[in-house]
């Protein structure tokens, strides 16, 4: 018998899911879980993702019911009732959320009848049932998602029509989550737009609250959140906005700028204005680098993604339409349903190069591992675009490498991104200071 296994993984299991609660403020989750769930997936999306934590609850104190062998055998829902119970006495927050995972939901213990039983009117108690055997940490934030969806929104009494929300990114799984949308968020106010994100600093339950009272919700992403955005539309009739990537580098950010002008009639001269400015600001540092990048003359101009899509789109259209870079192989590694792999795959092909390149969809981040013995770099590099499991192949094989995608890597992020025009700047720095490092060219 055959058997295979999966290397590297780059998500978490489902129970990961917790993290997009984290990332509300003012949300506690809670854990009907066995007690080492937590620190399993913290490694892939806390620690060794750029050393992030919750804001407002660190991961060391989030409460969990660690479930054991006699909640398998009696079950745990009582003993998770008193930790909710409990949880609402001594933790200072606006929402709780119970998460189970995989025991819990194989024993059938009822968590949503625990929430139910501890709501109150100041305090809502929801559910998520985020079992590793169903999905990983990307499934389970959607899974969060529309708990909140189903279980917490009502109607509006009314409709903002500047307000936009803002979905798609997967906080904590894409490492810079938390700069990239401070940064998006000035782009939406200079255009004219309310943007309402509940992630991050000074948003939370209230930004929550104002879901159903935006014009339109944007998704900026291959494939995540369209089923969220999809469950907002029929309850509460909120179009969507679906753009597919999260833009690095002048040519995505003015699509985005022209795109949003377009679809919620902003004043087209402000937004022109505004690329102008963006486009000008990048030129002018890239300008003043390009006798180094010229000059480099075995520079790599070849590239290989290996992460999720979100990463793959956004990184693979700035690597070739404003970089002038070409795609090799492209590993896609978060577990996109069947039902959307052939738009991930148009989204990847819709770039200023008409070549063949290879478009891999596999959670197996060991397949990019395993296909470097049999490739020949001694004649041309190939940039790498991938996580902190690469590293150790690309610095045997002396390839140029840039960490995009979760686990990012031991290091702090902060308020790093890729977003925009500026953030571009930033993606270039890294490449080229890395190229630099493992380039030596005795023509420069």
């Amino acid at each position: 018998m055959n058997l295979t296994c999966s290397e590297q993984q780059r998500t978490a299991c489902g129970v990961g899911g917790l993290y997009t609660a984290l990332a509300i403020e003012r949300c506690l989750p809670i854990m009907h879980c066995g007690p080492g769930c937590f620190g399993n997936v913290s490694a892939t999306l806390g620690g060794m993702n750029g050393g992030q934590s919750g804001e407002t609850y660190l991961g060391s104190v989030i409460p969990s019911t660690n479930f054991c062998e006699d909640d398998v055998v009696f079950g745990g829902t009582e003993r998770l009732r008193k930790l909710v119970e409990e949880c609402k006495k001594y933790y200072d927050a606006d929402m709780f959320m119970i998460v189970d995972g995989c025991t819990a939901e194989i024993v059938g213990d009822d968590i949503e009848e625990v929430a139910s039983v501890c709501t109150e009117n100041d305090k809502p108690v929801l559910y998520a049932a985020l079992p590793g055997f169903k999905g990983n940490s990307v499934w389970g934030h959607e899974q969060v998602l529309s708990a909140i969806v189903d279980q917490f929104l009502k109607p509006a009494e009314k409709t903002n029509p500047r307000q936009v929300n803002v979905f798609g990114i997967v906080p904590f799984f894409d490492p810079m989550w938390a700069g990239t949308l401070d940064a998006l968020e000035s782009l939406l106010v200079h255009l004219g737009l309310e943007p309402n994100i509940i992630y991050g600093r000074e948003k939370g339950i209230a930004n929550v609250n104002k879901i159903p009272e935006a014009a339109f919700n944007l998704i900026l992403a291959p494939w995540t959140d369209l089923g969220v955005a999809e469950r907002l539309r029929e309850r509460f009739g909120t179009p969507y906005l679906h753009f597919d990537n999260m833009p690095i580098g002048p040519t995505e950010t003015a699509r985005l700028i022209r795109t949003l002008a377009d679809y919620a009639d902003l004043d087209r001269g402000k937004a022109e204005a505004l690329i102008h400015k963006e486009e000008e600001r990048f030129f002018y540092y890239m300008r003043r680098s390009y006798s180094w990048i010229f000059g480099c003359k075995n520079f790599p101009r070849k590239f290989i993604v290996n992460a999720g899509a979100a990463a793959a789109v956004s990184v693979t259209r700035f690597a070739v339409n404003d970089l002038g870079m070409i795609p090799y192989r492209i590993y896609i590694t978060e577990g996109v349903p069947e039902e959307y792999e052939e738009m991930v795959r148009a989204q990847l092909h819709n770039i200023d190069y008409d070549g063949d390149f290879e478009i891999i969809f596999s959670e197996d981040g060991g397949l990019f591992e395993e296909s470097l013995k049999t490739e020949d770099f001694s004649i041309r590099k190939i940039c790498v675009f991938g996580t902190a499991w690469d590293l150790v192949p690309v610095k045997k094989h002396k390839l140029t490498f840039v960490s995009v995608a979760a686990p990012y890597g031991n290091c702090m992020i902060g308020s790093r991104t890729y977003f925009g025009c500026e953030g571009a700047l930033r993606f270039c720095e890294d490449l080229y200071a890395n190229a630099a490092d493992n380039i030596v060219d005795p023509g420069i």
